[in-house]
């Protein structure tokens, strides 16, 4: 998963390890411009080479995209990225995805009303990307409704990272009730690999116990929404 337009290489040659030192593992190539960074990049030359990656990896995804209204700049306090700068090219890419049939990994914190006015716009266009995942899922049960309501017309998942969703269990524990095991992945938003797996499981089993239901079902369920969301294959015949 990328950020910037930097990682792409990183992206490729982590795809290319484990492709040949793993080849039972699904490894999805992602790229895309977080918000954070945008004010790193050429306005003149990403959205021909976030195109050019697309083209070239047909099961590629686009992401990390999104928007972010809490990042400030430690010496002006002002957003890191203004939030024009970041609604234009969160549309450009969403756009993008939508041209290219690919899903979405979105980053949203503080921004609900920007964010929607730009989905809002997007499907009046239908414009939409096909799958939108929503990263480490902060928002409040009313807004689940909110999503669902607006992206009918496209697969929507929500992952709980426990890193950053867990602080607030009673709030995700809500969340997770009104989302429903069939639209959420498991995550961990950790760069770091090693711990990885002990975040998937401690949130296998937060969502587990939140749902009432035995940890293997989320696991089983989780796993199958993944395939789902990146498309590979037909979750049906998987093990």
């Amino acid at each position: 998963m990328s950020t910037h337009p930097r990682d792409y290489s990183v992206v490729l040659d982590t795809l290319k390890d484990y492709s040949s030192s793993c080849p039972e593992w699904l490894v999805v190539p992602c790229f895309g411009i977080h918000p954070w960074f945008l004010h790193q990049v050429d306005n003149q030359q990403w959205k021909d080479e976030l195109e050019g990656y697309l083209k070239a990896y047909p099961n590629a995804i686009v992401g990390e995209v999104g928007l972010d209204g809490h990042r400030y700049h430690p010496d002006t306090r002002e957003l890191a990225s203004p939030m024009d700068q970041q609604v234009q090219f969160l549309h450009d890419q969403l756009v993008l995805a939508h041209v290219y049939d690919r899903p979405v990994s979105l980053h949203a914190v503080q921004c609900w009303q920007p964010l929607m006015t730009t989905l809002s716009k997007l499907r009046d266009k239908r414009q939409l990307p096909p799958k939108l995942y929503f990263h480490a899922f902060g928002g409040k049960v009313g807004l689940v409704d909110q999503i669902l309501s607006l992206l009918k017309s496209i697969d929507v998942y929500f992952g709980f990272a426990p890193v950053i969703n867990f602080r607030s269990p009673d709030k995700t524990a809500q969340v997770i009730r009104r989302v429903g095991l069939s639209r959420i992945v498991l995550e961990s938003d950790h760069e770091d690999a090693t711990l990885v797996m002990e975040s998937l499981v401690q949130g296998a089993e937060f969502i587990a116990k939140v749902l009432e239901v035995p940890v293997e079902s989320v696991v089983q369920t989780t796993f199958l929404n993944s395939q789902r969301l990146y498309n590979l294959g037909d979750p049906n015949k998987s093990s």
